[in-house]
């Protein structure tokens, strides 16, 4: 199995419904050619490093997939480079499987374990 972060930014002037409607577009995209999903994340928006087309902001999603041959990537960088709503992307293969984002612990849990130690 081949794993891969992808990183991809979309139009700084959607809503969370529009993003989260995107994010379902490339997830059944990934999954209608027979490969998973790890994880799927909406960051946040950001300022970019450099204007991309006259945008100065962008939406940050992080995706996490499992691909069964590294072929499809370059048919997935074909579809992201033909969705309009997405501006850069970047591919980064992984060595392993991508952990899942732990949970953040509350502090009370955290202060427990100090007392206890």
């Amino acid at each position: 199995m081949n794993y891969y972060e992808i990183l991809y930014v979309v139009n700084p002037n959607h809503s969370k419904d529009q993003i989260s409607e995107i994010i379902g577009e490339v997830s059944k995209h990934i999954k209608s050619k027979k490969h998973a999903v790890v994880d799927h994340n909406f960051w946040e928006k950001k300022q970019l490093a450099y204007p991309v087309n006259k945008h100065k902001y962008g939406n940050y999603i992080l995706l996490n997939t499992e691909f069964k041959n590294s072929d499809f990537v370059n048919e997935f960088k074909v579809f992201l480079n033909l969705h309009k709503e997405v501006l850069k992307y970047i591919i980064i293969k992984l060595d392993g499987k991508p952990v899942a984002p732990a949970e953040e612990v509350p502090s009370e849990v955290e202060e427990k374990k100090e007392e206890e130690n």
